[in-house]
């Protein structure tokens, strides 16, 4: 169960560089094709944090093509968690789990001004209570997590986000529901796991949102295996029980996305997504990763919109690890 004390931070007694504290905070625009986000890394043990905002709002390979990259990995870490102001021009506040508060004045009259407030409990992947797939035992808990250490602690929250962005001198309404998170634990830039993390989000607040391991070695693709995740539905929250997922790619990037998500109450949720927007996101130098805003339409709604993203660290990947088959049509 997340309570108030977990806005602080987490640092244990016998910090090393390998530990971390992490926020995602997510943003779309779907009016205009834009998707946006606010990431942030802090390492207690080394003094130092990463701060990444981004803007995308087309299909491409090429970093260069986003609308907006600002990417430092040197920020002093603040004292406080819960409130703070960097100098790169970021300012957050944290009020309850479920309420946060991001300013951001960038370059090239760049802004963000937006309140988040979760629409159902922070989502604790280890909180049996919470996620029937939690497992009481630490050290399967961890294998278990999707991401291993990296979600030794790891709560998913979809949001409303409301406010204002500008991008390059224009500003654009926002008003949206964003599924984020906040992890605690060791990650260590060695060993990091192939991973993929996707939502979706509907109109009348419907949501479904989900964890993943995938193998890009095995000759058969990349199989997904379900993790954690849930639904939200007419305002109920419900873990998720089963998954099955199958991503038709072109290069590291989806092509379609087949979804179908079993919730504790034994409802199958199909979706079907495409991309809107894509670009590859290096939240730390080793571990490119398949960034993507989708489309989706699933029964009866057709005007769905979320995230996929597909982790390939580099110590894993390379040497041929990836299958032949594979390999030929990232290629591509």
């Amino acid at each position: 169960m997340i309570v108030q004390e977990d806005l602080k931070f987490h640092t244990p007694a016998d910090v090393d560089h390998q530990w971390a504290e992490t926020y995602w905070f997510g943003m779309y625009i779907p009016e205009e094709n834009i998707y946006g986000w606010v990431y942030m890394v802090f390492r207690a043990g080394t003094g130092a944090m990463l701060c990444d905002i981004e803007f995308i709002n087309r299909k491409s390979t090429f970093m260069c093509d986003a609308l907006y990259v600002d990417i430092q990995n040197h920020i002093p870490i603040p004292e406080k968690l819960e409130s703070f102001s960097l100098p790169n021009g970021l300012t957050f506040e944290a009020t309850s789990p479920r309420n946060y508060r991001i300013d951001y004045v960038g370059v090239d009259n760049t802004e963000i001004h937006l309140d988040f407030e979760g629409i159902h409990e922070p989502y604790d992947i280890h909180d049996p209570n919470i996620d029937p797939l939690a497992r009481a035992n630490s050290h399967e808990a961890v294998e278990n997590s999707g991401f291993g250490s990296s979600y030794a602690n790891h709560f998913d929250l979809t949001m409303r986000a409301r406010g204002t962005v500008s991008i390059r001198g224009k500003q654009y309404p926002v008003n949206c529901l964003a599924t984020n998170d906040h992890s605690w634990g060791p990650r260590p830039e060695r060993g990091m796991r192939m991973m993929a993390y996707m939502n979706a989000h509907f109109d009348g607040d419907y949501v479904v949102q989900t964890i993943w391991e995938f193998d890009a070695g095995r000759p058969d693709g990349e199989q997904h295996i379900f993790k954690h995740g849930y639904a939200v539905v007419d305002g109920k929250l419900l873990g998720g029980v089963a998954g099955e997922l199958t991503v038709h790619h072109d290069g590291i990037f989806p092509d379609t996305v087949d979804l179908s998500f079993t919730d504790v109450e034994g409802t199958v949720h199909k979706l079907t997504g495409r991309p809107l927007a894509h670009n590859n996101w290096v939240p730390y130098g080793c571990c490119p990763t398949g960034h993507t805003m989708l489309a989706w339409e699933t029964e009866g709604q057709t005007n769905g919109v979320g995230t996929l993203m597909e982790a390939y660290p580099m110590d894993t990947t390379t040497g041929g690890y990836i299958h032949d088959d594979i390999a030929r049509r990232y290629r591509s």
